[in-house]
């Protein structure tokens, strides 16, 4: 694991998205779990770090896509952790409602990636989120509602320490073309691109030092400017 801050650690050699984890006296907080096979990865970093599985309290989820929640059931099954999201993501995430397709372009897809690599199984959202909630177990991050990439899409900003885990609301690298660079998500696998700027738009407005994305590296100092230079 890579270590950010004191108390806030990037697992490597994951593929495709970023996996972080919160210590907190309290007990472990997982952000995201990755494509489907990472739960062993994930573990196995967990226990090297001098932890146990059994101490992961939850796992909160940023969005429902397959690459952030793909060993989400396994990792619950090994951990017992309860599974946190925004309110407007639990159905996707139960399964009981499809991510509404932006365009025919992205319908196709959906239909596409359902046939070659199938969803990750149903889960229960133990605890649901609203906009401007103080997350529980996480030391202080406030959840901030960022729909357009999917519409419960969820950051995670702690005021104080001016940290923000922002899912896939921003992302440093293309998940495609593998291109670094601070940029808004790709259009074709978002909803509502209007919105995602709106959502841009209202992180451009936080301070923010420290930058950690569902894609590419963490960025470690004076993140607000590059939020800002986004063209929103």
């Amino acid at each position: 694991m890579r270590q950010i801050t004191p108390d806030i650690f990037m697992l490597e050699g994951l593929r495709v998205a970023n996996v972080y984890l919160l210590t907190q006296p309290e007990g472990l907080s997982l952000v995201d779990c990755g494509i489907t096979g990472e739960a062993g990865k994930i573990a196995s970093q967990i226990t090297k770090a001098g932890y146990a599985i059994a101490d992961l309290r939850q796992v909160i989820i940023t969005h429902a896509h397959n690459d952030h929640t793909g060993s989400l059931k396994e990792i619950i099954h090994l951990s017992g952790a309860k599974v946190l999201a925004h309110q407007d993501e639990v159905p996707y995430l139960a399964r009981t409602a499809k991510i509404p397709p932006g365009s025919r372009l992205q319908s196709f897809l959906y239909w596409l990636s359902a046939r070659l690599m199938p969803g990750p199984s149903a889960v229960v959202v133990d605890i649901a989120l609203e906009d401007g909630e103080i997350v529980p177990g996480t030391g202080g991050f406030m959840a901030v509602h960022t729909p357009g990439h999917t519409p419960g899409s969820l950051c995670l900003y702690h005021p104080e320490r001016h940290i923000l885990i922002c899912g896939d609301a921003i992302i440093n690298k293309h998940p495609l073309t593998g291109k670094k660079g601070l940029r808004e998500s790709v259009a074709t696998f978002s909803v509502n691109p209007a919105q995602m700027w709106e959502s841009i738009r209202k992180l451009g407005a936080l301070e923010v030092d420290v930058l950690l994305s569902g894609h590419g590296d963490p960025i470690l100092e004076n993140a607000s400017t590059l939020i800002k230079a986004l063209k929103y």
